[in-house]
């Protein structure tokens, strides 16, 4: 494990109320979610059930138990940098561990092909292509608490219909040390590179019950719907790492 500095501080017993309000909120912004192009789904019951499960520790005086997934944590993100300034989010994000694709060595990829085309705003020499039903990839697993709110990363769509998207699954420990999914997200593009909907990741409240003070996620991507001939591209990673929103 390296160390995840001051980006990861631990959370301590007495800030589990304070992580379930957090969890309150994010329920209440399940419509906001629920867009009207309908690219993040509504995970508010997803994320009330997290919430009563903190509650349920806390109420014990226990702790999350660490599973496999702590285990293949790279929580080394890179320096921050307005990345999505242009589209009016000021917000700072940082590179995910492997976000820029320039060491493909612990991903997971499916069917996919790569391609020296690349989104312009990202550092790097290539891009993920999916062009098959079944395409599918994996970033390696990385370090998500309180700090790290939400997610965004660039796409495109090429000889499409608009009816293609490319979804987006969080890859989490519960607290019960397993692993856990949750999709919040069914990524839209039209054409060339876009930055993708600002993604929530709400897994980060369960840090409150990790002795580390972080929960270890991955991040799934899996097109569907890809029509003859249209091919779906993945590039930069990116994670909101201080919560600046």
């Amino acid at each position: 494990m390296r160390n995840c500095g001051n980006i990861f501080r631990a959370i301590g017993p007495l800030a589990i109320a304070l992580t379930i309000a957090f969890g309150a909120a994010l329920v209440t912004a399940g419509a906001v979610w629920a867009d009207d192009s309908s690219q993040l789904p509504d995970i508010s019951s997803q994320v009330q059930d997290m919430q009563k499960q903190l509650a349920q520790l806390q109420a014990k005086g226990q702790t999350g138990k660490t599973g496999k997934l702590a285990a293949m944590a790279d929580c080394g993100y890179g320096p921050t940098q307005q990345t999505f300034s242009a589209w009016g989010d000021d917000s700072n994000y940082a590179l995910a561990p492997g976000g820029d694709l320039s060491d493909l060595s612990n991903w997971t990829l499916k069917n996919i092909q790569l391609s020296s085309d690349h989104d312009p705003y990202t550092a790097g020499s290539g891009s993920l292509v999916f062009a098959k039903g079944d395409s599918e990839a994996t970033t390696p697993v990385t370090c998500i608490n309180l700090d790290n709110p939400t997610m965004r990363v660039f796409v495109q769509d090429l000889g499409g219909n608009g009816k293609a998207h490319l979804d987006v699954t969080l890859l989490y420990q519960g607290l019960d040390g397993g692993t856990k999914k949750l999709t919040v997200a069914n990524l839209k593009v039209d054409g060339g590179w876009q930055p993708s909907v600002v993604i929530p990741v709400p897994v980060g409240i369960l840090a409150a019950a990790s002795t580390s003070g972080w929960v270890p996620v991955a991040f799934d991507f899996k097109v569907k719907s890809l029509q003859k001939d249209e091919t779906f591209s993945l590039d930069g990673i990116w994670v909101d790492p201080c919560k600046s929103r």
